[in-house]
């Protein structure tokens, strides 16, 4: 059975798509490490509303001229990082793509910044002709990455299809350099033109999973569910769009929670001086952030621990290393695109199922009394073990559950990771044979 699932693994990392996509993904990684660093400074230290922020009383002890430079600072990076994160993909997507039939790789990533900068540019509102609403669209967010991959990797298949073979040279004349340019030039204008249409539907269509109202409907379903079975659904659905490259569910859910069946709760807890008989005991704001999530940390800071204990390459060991700290503070597009987690076959198993394992327990236990619902606000920035022992207002009872489940998470992801290095042994024994 373990042979038979790696082998199919293995047969669909093998695919273009796949091979495409974890080749862009690892390339980047150091400008979603840089990314989620300032994510944190963000986050953590320059947002009134964190942990630490209130800790340290920054707000007396921290000049103004300090926070204001930090935050322009951090915001700006993230910015050009993470909020610009679709137009480095969409290049990078169609470079390997059309590497891996020999065309000019670098004509096709240029070309793939064209398409999706229109398609950005019409997804806002063209006619305000604002150029705010082309780098911070929608669309080229990280949380949208899934288009600018498809994006890329289609104008990589363009330049498969209708480019001319091509061979880089280190020393290149500027006769070549004219003649490459000009062979490029029917596959960019078609794939251009293919670009027109895909504007064309984001103009006047708009893409449902890429739409904020989307987003907030199905996200307020979730919060505001007393259903065990819904709220486990929608949890799988989420994380199911998050593994698809389309994360502004999932980053919209982490958010504060100010929803009226959450209110209702605080006042009960806050009258009573308890929270264990509150109106909405599942409520799903609570139950997904507190237990399924935990800010985060049971999908990305438990496999940061798996892979610190039991891989052998230096490089995903040293990537675990340096974001240990950002995932235990809730922050996962580091690691998310250093793995690569996203459109990762190996992984669209555990991140469905672990939340919703998490959930299920948690509501057994708070069912028969021996948890407390999560119902009192817990600031931005606080460790995601952390998050159910603020939530309960300190109950040690919460705590030493969630640290139960957060080994059960650890202890799901183990047999994951060790079919992870047997398909990498055997992508790497493929593409040697291949040279």
């Amino acid at each position: 059975m373990l042979n038979a699932i790696t082998q199919g693994l293995f047969w669909l990392r093998r695919r273009s798509f796949f091979r495409v996509v974890q080749r862009t993904f690892v390339i980047l990684m150091p400008v979603a490490t840089i990314g989620i660093y300032f994510e944190i400074l963000r986050d953590c230290i320059f947002s009134p509303n964190s942990l630490i922020y209130n800790l340290l009383n920054f707000d007396l002890t921290m000049p103004d001229q300090i926070w204001n430079l930090g935050n322009a600072l951090s915001s700006g990076m993230i910015k050009v990082t993470f909020g610009m994160f679709g137009l480095y993909a969409a290049y990078f997507a169609a470079l390997y793509t059309a590497r891996l039939y020999n065309k000019d790789a670098t004509m096709a990533g240029l070309t793939a910044v064209l398409v999706i900068t229109f398609c950005s540019y019409l997804s806002g509102n063209g006619a305000n002709n604002n150029s705010q609403i082309v780098l911070y669209s929608r669309v080229l967010s990280i949380n949208g990455v899934l288009l600018a991959l498809t994006i890329g990797y289609l104008v990589g298949q363009v330049f498969h299809w209708l480019g001319k073979q091509y061979v880089h040279e280190k020393q290149e004349h500027v006769i070549q350099i004219q003649t490459r340019a000009w062979n490029s030039l029917f596959p960019t204008l078609v794939a251009i033109f293919l670009g027109f249409l895909l504007g064309l539907v984001l103009y006047y269509f708009k893409i449902r999973l890429l739409d904020s109202e989307y987003t907030r409907t199905l996200v307020t379903q979730l919060r505001s569910s007393n259903n065990i079975g819904v709220i486990i659904s929608l949890t799988m659905l989420a994380m199911l769009s998050w593994w698809c490259g389309l994360g502004f569910p999932l980053q919209t859910l982490t958010h504060t929670n100010n929803t009226g069946a959450a209110i209702v709760n605080l006042n009960y807890a806050l009258t009573h001086g308890n929270s264990a008989d509150v109106p909405y005991k599942y409520l799903g704001s609570s139950l997904v952030q507190g237990y399924g999530l935990m800010g985060n940390a049971v999908i990305f800071l438990s496999l940061v621990v798996v892979l610190l204990l039991y891989t052998n390459d230096k490089q995903i060991e040293a990537i675990s290393k340096v974001n240990l700290l950002p995932t235990a503070f809730g922050a996962k597009n580091g690691l998310a695109v250093g793995i690569p987690m996203i459109l990762n076959p190996l992984y669209l198993l555990p991140i469905l199922i672990i939340p919703a394992i998490n959930e299920l327990i948690a509501a057994g236990a708070i069912s028969t009394q021996l948890i407390r619902p999560c119902v009192y606000p817990v600031l931005d920035g606080t460790p995601g073990i952390l998050i159910p022992f603020f939530g309960t207002n300190g109950s040690w009872i919460s705590f030493i559950f969630t640290i139960l489940l957060f080994i059960l998470d650890i202890l799901i992801l183990i047999p994951f990771i060790k079919i992870g290095q047997r398909i990498n042994k055997e992508l790497k024994e493929y593409d040697e044979a291949k040279v």
